[in-house]
C-alpha cells in the first residue's frame, strides 16, 4: 500500500512556483509617451474644463439662431370676483371668468440687432475654438517637458551612479599608487572627495525624481503622484533645412485666431449698439377663447396686427453706448496687429531656440566622444606612470561633465522643442 509522501512532490511543486512568474503578464516598465497622451487627453482638468468651454458656445450659438423662428405661446387664466370684504371672498356672490389663448410673435426688424447677436455668439464660438487648441498645445506642451524631465531624472541617477562607481575605482586605484609610493597624500584626498561629491550628486538626483513625478501625475489628472515611471529614449529630431514663413505661421496661431475673433465680437457689439437709433418693427397674432370658467369657454376671439417702436430719448443711453462700443471697435484692431508683430517674434525666437538646441546635442555628442577616448588613454599613461595624477584627473573631470552635458542637452532639446510647437499652437494632443 502506497503512503502519501509530500517531500515526493516538492521538485515538482518547486518548478511550478519557478514557472508561475513567467505565466503572469509581465508589470508595464514604464508609461510610454503615448500613454501618457491618452491618459492626460481623458483626465486632464484643464483640458475637460476647455472641451465644455466650447460645448457651451455651441449651445449659445444655436439658441441665437431662435430669435429668427416665430415665438408661439400658450396662455391660460382663471379668477373671480365679486362684492364684499375678505370674508365673503369664499362664501359670497361672485363671478367667474377665464381665458385661453394662443398667441404668435414674429420680429419683422430690429435695426439689425439680431443679426449682431448672432455674429457676437459665433464669435464667442470661434474664441472657445482657439481656446480649446490653446489648451491642448499648453497641455502638449508641459506634458512633454513634464515627461521628459521624469525621463531625463531617471536616466540622470543610472548616469550618476555609473559616474559614482568609476570614481570608486579610480579613488582605489590611486589608493593603491599611494601605498606603492607612486603617488602623494594629496591625490588620494582629491579622490576621496571626488567619490564622496558624486554620492551626493546620486542623492540628489533621487530627491528630485519625485518632483518630477509630482508634476507628471497632475497633468496626467491622478491625485496621487504614485511611483511613476516613465520608458522611452530621447529622440532628437535632425535640423529643419529651411526657415519657416513665420508670418503665415502666425496667421494660424491660436492667438491669432482668438484675437481676431475679440475683433468680430467688438464689431457685432458695434453694430448691436447702432442698432438702438433704428425702429423695430413686429408682428403678432393670437386665437383666444373667453367665459366664466375653464370648463365653459364659449366665447372665441383672435387678434392680429403689427407693432412699431422708435426711441426718440432713452436719457443719451444709447448715444454713449454706441460711443463705448467704437471706441472697443477701434482698441480690438490695434489688439490684432499687436497679436501679428508679437506673436511673429515668438515664433522666430522660438524657432530659433529649437534649431540652435538641437544642433548643440550635435556638439555634446562629439565632446563626449573625443572625452571617453581622452581618458581611455589618459588612464592607461597614469597606470603606466606616464601621466601625473593631476592631468589625468582634469580628463576624468571633463569626461564626467560631458556626459553630463550630453544628457542635459538632450533635455533642452525636446523643452525646445515643446515650446516651438507651443508656439505654433500645434503639439500632439488630438
Amino acid at each position: 500500500m502506497d503512503v502519501y509522501n509530500p517531500t515526493m512532490n516538492r521538485p515538482l511543486l518547486l518548478g511550478i512556483l519557478l514557472l508561475i512568474p513567467t505565466l503572469l503578464p509581465a508589470e508595464e516598465a514604464g508609461l510610454s509617451w503615448s500613454q501618457c497622451l491618452k491618459e492626460a487627453t481623458l483626465n486632464n482638468p484643464d483640458l475637460l474644463s476647455a472641451q465644455r468651454s466650447l460645448n457651451a458656445a455651441e449651445n449659445s450659438h444655436m439658441a441665437s439662431l431662435g430669435q429668427f423662428f416665430p415665438q408661439i405661446s400658450l396662455n391660460a387664466s382663471a379668477g373671480r370676483s365679486g362684492p364684499g370684504g375678505l370674508d365673503d371672498a369664499l362664501s359670497g356672490p361672485h363671478s367667474g371668468s377665464a381665458n385661453l389663448s394662443l398667441s404668435a410673435s414674429e420680429s419683422l426688424f430690429s435695426g439689425f440687432r439680431d443679426f449682431a447677436s448672432v455674429d457676437s455668439s459665433n464669435a464667442q464660438l470661434d474664441i472657445a475654438r482657439a481656446q480649446l487648441t490653446q489648451a491642448k498645445a499648453q497641455l502638449s506642451r508641459d506634458l512633454k517637458v513634464a515627461f521628459y524631465t521624469l525621463l531625463y531624472s531617471q536616466q540622470q541617477i543610472q548616469l550618476l551612479q555609473t559616474i559614482a562607481d568609476r570614481n570608486k575605482a579610480n579613488q582605489d586605484l590611486v589608493e593603491m599608487n599611494y601605498k606603492g609610493g607612486t603617488d602623494n597624500k594629496g591625490s588620494l584626498l582629491q579622490a576621496q572627495a571626488t567619490y564622496q561629491e558624486s554620492l551626493y550628486e546620486v542623492d540628489q538626483a533621487k530627491r528630485s525624481l519625485s518632483l518630477a513625478q509630482r508634476q507628471l501625475a497632475l497633468l496626467l489628472g491622478r491625485d496621487l503622484p504614485g511611483d511613476i515611471q516613465v520608458a522611452g529614449e530621447f529622440q532628437v529630431p535632425a535640423l529643419q533645412p529651411a526657415i519657416p514663413d513665420f508670418k503665415q505661421l502666425t496667421l494660424q496661431t491660436p492667438a491669432y485666431l482668438q484675437s481676431l475673433a475679440q475683433l468680430h465680437l467688438s464689431e457685432s457689439s458695434y453694430v448691436s449698439a447702432r442698432g438702438t437709433f433704428f425702429p423695430t418693427l413686429s408682428a403678432n397674432a393670437s386665437l383666444s377663447r373667453q367665459g366664466d370658467g375653464l370648463d365653459d369657454l364659449n366665447t372665441p376671439g383672435w387678434s392680429a396686427g403689427l407693432s412699431l417702436n422708435f426711441p426718440l430719448f432713452t436719457g443719451g443711453k444709447d448715444l454713449f453706448n454706441f460711443m463705448s462700443a467704437e471706441e472697443s471697435k477701434g482698441a480690438a484692431q490695434e489688439d490684432l496687429r499687436s497679436t501679428l508683430l508679437k506673436t511673429s517674434a515668438s515664433l522666430e525666437s522660438a524657432f530659433s531656440s529649437y534649431q540652435n538646441a538641437v544642433e548643440n546635442t550635435q556638439v555634446q555628442s562629439s565632446f563626449l566622444s573625443a572625452a571617453k577616448t581622452r581618458e581611455e588613454i589618459a588612464k592607461a599613461e597614469y597606470l603606466n606612470g606616464l601621466l601625473s595624477f593631476q592631468n589625468w584627473d582634469q580628463l576624468e573631470t571633463n569626461l564626467t561633465s560631458q556626459q553630463k552635458s550630453q544628457l542635459s542637452s538632450s533635455l533642452t532639446a525636446k523643452t525646445t522643442e515643446a515650446a516651438w510647437e507651443l508656439a505654433q499652437g500645434k503639439g500632439e494632443i488630438p
